[in-house]
């Protein structure tokens, strides 16, 4: 049977869809730095050789040869080099997903960074993403690139929980888990506290406690998320008019939608529709 934190985990990644920004093998300017800023895109790195200093979420990092970082979108992150003469050589990746991993790695307090258990596999891993994103240009190619970044994404979701294993007690898990289900499967409605905190059973201020320290943000900031989240997929999935997606994930009309998307993401949902997708023009200011 499997543990607890594995069913949980399970379950919040059974939808996850991925969409690549860039993939490259290449080695750091001896002036590469930047931040502190809140991308709209996660990263993977896989660091080869050299020496810096990453920070996330407030955890500065200093990721050695053979170790993996990964950065969700939306966090606070900042990297600079410690020796112009030895930066990092790297694999790395840029790409955005249909919902957030930043409660992923606070409810079961996944590590941003860790050894490689089979640093062939990563690699491997990689040579074959950065290969589907440079070379490949058969009709299966978003296929194979969306199979390939979600490889990697999942060798280092699958060392992280065996690195913490049991962090928080089972049934926290599991009514965490039924909370983000219930907000998922309910985007379309109205959503309040009294009402999420009766699918767990609990008072609504214990709720907003209970809520906040395991996700770092109250029950409606994370609805608000998810619905911007739910909003990045269907924009690009789907033949859902503007209005259409609006209404679908929660927002009473096309303007207030709008405002917080742009708000959110920095561009109108139209724009961020347009985009061209995994290719090497996609409009990203990509500085690694």
């Amino acid at each position: 049977m499997l543990p607890q934190n594995h069913v949980a985990i399970s379950h919040f990644l059974a939808e996850v869809k991925v969409e690549l920004i860039i993939s490259l093998l290449s080695k750091c300017k001896p002036n590469w730095t930047q931040g502190p800023f809140k991308p709209a895109y996660s990263k993977i790195y896989f660091i080869t050789e050299g020496e810096g200093r990453m920070m996330i979420n407030g955890q500065t990092l200093a990721p050695k040869p053979g170790q993996l970082v990964f950065a969700p979108a939306g966090l606070t992150q900042f990297y600079s080099v410690t020796d112009p003469d030895n930066t990092y050589s790297m694999y790395w990746c840029h790409f955005t997903s249909n919902l957030s991993f930043i409660p992923l790695f606070s409810l079961f307090q996944l590590p941003y960074c860790l050894d490689a258990s089979s640093p062939d596999r990563i690699v491997s891993a990689f040579e074959k993403l950065v290969n589907a994103y440079q070379q490949e240009r058969g009709p299966a190619r978003s296929i194979r690139i969306q199979a390939a970044l979600l490889d990697v994404a999942a060798d280092f979701i699958e060392q992280a929980v065996q690195a913490v294993p049991g962090v928080h007690p089972p049934r926290s898990e599991h009514k965490l888990s039924s909370v983000i289900q219930y907000i998922d499967d309910h985007l379309a409605q109205d959503l309040t506290v009294a009402q999420l905190s009766e699918v767990v059973h609990h008072h609504p201020n214990y709720f907003i406690r209970f809520f906040k320290n395991h996700l770092g943000m109250t029950p409606m900031a994370f609805v608000y998320e998810r619905r911007l989240e739910k909003a990045k997929q269907l924009l690009v999935a789907s033949e859902l008019t503007i209005g259409e997606i609006a209404h679908a994930t929660g927002f009473h009309d096309i303007f207030h939608f709008s405002k917080a998307f742009k708000h959110k993401i920095g561009v109108a949902p139209s724009e961020f529709r347009s985009w061209p997708r995994a290719t090497p023009e996609f409009p990203t200011k990509v500085q690694d």
